[in-house]
């Protein structure tokens, strides 16, 4: 027996151990330094999100100087989506590379991107910069989740939350300066603000992000030295199969929901449909546009992290099928409760909600299921599978668009998820334990 007890042996080793963050006693507590990794990963996903929200904004007025139709534009988005995809399988593969460097050059790959786009004088070039942007922007996902959870892992559904409320920040902000510029300067002087704030935002992610043991390095320079001098108590590491965790029934049932909820993913398809629905649909203002998305954006701002302190206390399975059931009626409601802008903008604001807050709750679940295999290893799979497929539905809906008309579109989206709601219903189970009642 260790004559100065088990917190005290945990603390020492973490002391020693700069690959392993400290042990935290209480479940529900923080260790120095999570806040500002929480934070700042999440900004990253902000830059990120703004990416992808500006180019949505601006894809309506692109297709109409290059006189192409959302089909096109499907089959364009729809083919870099599931090469970045893939891509995020890499995830595991990569490991020698701190997430700060990943991420860090990824947001400088996505300004240079806008800066093609804003440039390009025709659909070839500019379906080119889009596609490069998606190569360069697979790390966020995977690579930034896994950062999380291995920092907090107590609180995975809760930092998961907050992971994808920053990249709402992102879709609120973005929309906002895109359709002012728009209005007043054209597409193209907005995508280049957009690629110098991207820039310029990525010198946060470069300064600031630190790997998980960065805590337990700076507290073993402070630390007592006789403690220093002390062996690493050995621990066991997640060398658990990927594959093996893959075939668990839970892992195949978030997985294949994931798939298929993919045709209402917020970042994927309502980035990119919503504003095309308001402008070529509704036949709406850029600045009436960039309100209503702004709407949307607020609700996804709102949704993720209370969806995502709820799943902590009571369960992912009740929090994830009421997001599907209410996502659904919100999808539905947004193309048939009429054109009023109010009416409209209150329907987005539900649909930002319930939509965008899906995702998170859904990984957080996956998350658990995965227990004992390394982090990186399974988001990088996760977002592999279940985006690049996911990513069919941006070409699908494109085609849908082109032939139906924008309600057969929604109302596939809403399918979609109560189909999802239905796997998750039917063939998952909550495997973690609930988090305190107190955090």
């Amino acid at each position: 027996m260790d004559p100065k007890g088990p917190n005290q042996a945990a603390a020492q080793e973490d002391a020693v151990s700069p690959k392993k963050a400290p042990v935290i006693a209480n479940g529900s507590g923080w260790n120095p330094g999570d806040r500002v990794q929480v934070a700042v990963v999440s900004f990253s996903h902000t830059i990120q999100h703004g990416y992808v929200a500006a180019l949505g904004v601006a894809y309506p007025f692109v297709l109409a100087d290059f006189h192409v139709s959302y089909a096109v534009l499907g089959v364009i988005l729809g083919g870099a989506g599931i090469v970045g995809g893939l891509l995020q399988g890499l995830a595991g593969i990569v490991k020698k590379y701190s997430t700060k460097v990943l991420l860090g050059s990824q947001n400088i790959g996505m300004a240079l991107s806008l800066l093609i786009a804003a440039v390009s004088p025709g659909i070839f070039l500019f379906g080119a910069a889009r596609i490069f942007g998606t190569l360069v922007s697979w790390p966020q996902h995977p690579v930034g989740s896994a950062h999380l959870t291995e920092r907090v892992p107590h609180r995975r559904g809760f930092v998961l939350a907050m992971h994808t409320t920053g990249g709402s920040l992102g879709t609120l902000l973005a929309p906002l300066i895109t359709s002012v510029m728009i209005a007043y300067y054209g597409w193209r002087p907005a995508l280049v603000t957009m690629a110098g704030l991207t820039a310029l935002a990525s010198l946060l992610t470069w300064t600031s992000v630190h790997n998980p043991g960065y805590v337990s390095k700076r507290n073993s320079n402070s630390a007592d030295p006789e403690k220093k001098k002390t062996p690493a108590v050995e621990t066991k590491k997640a060398d658990g199969s990927l594959l093996e965790a893959l075939r668990r029934r839970e892992a195949k049932a978030v997985l294949g929901a994931g798939m298929i909820s993919g045709a209402g993913r917020g970042l994927g398809v309502l980035a990119v449909y919503i504003p095309a629905y308001l402008r070529s649909g509704l036949h709406m203002s850029p600045l009436t546009i960039g309100v209503l998305v702004t709407m949307v954006s607020i609700g996804a701002l709102a949704g993720p992290g209370i969806g995502g302190h709820l799943s902590d206390r009571f369960g992912r399975r009740p929090v994830l099928l009421t997001l599907y059931v209410l996502g659904a009626a919100s999808l539905v409601g947004f193309v048939l409760i009429g054109t009023t802008p109010i009416i409209v903008a209150v329907m987005g604001f539900l649909v930002g909600i319930f939509s965008y807050s899906e995702q998170p709750i859904r990984q957080a679940l996956f998350s658990d299921v995965m227990h004992g295999v390394d982090a990186r290893k399974a988001f990088g799979a996760y977002f592999a599978i279940s985006q690049s497929v996911g990513a069919l539905w941006i070409t699908a809906l494109g085609f849908v668009i082109t032939t139906f008309g924008f309600k057969a579109a929604f109302l596939t989206m809403a399918g979609s998820f109560v189909v999802a709601g239905l796997i998750i219903g039917a063939f998952a189970k909550d495997t973690a334990k609930l988090a305190p009642a107190k955090a």
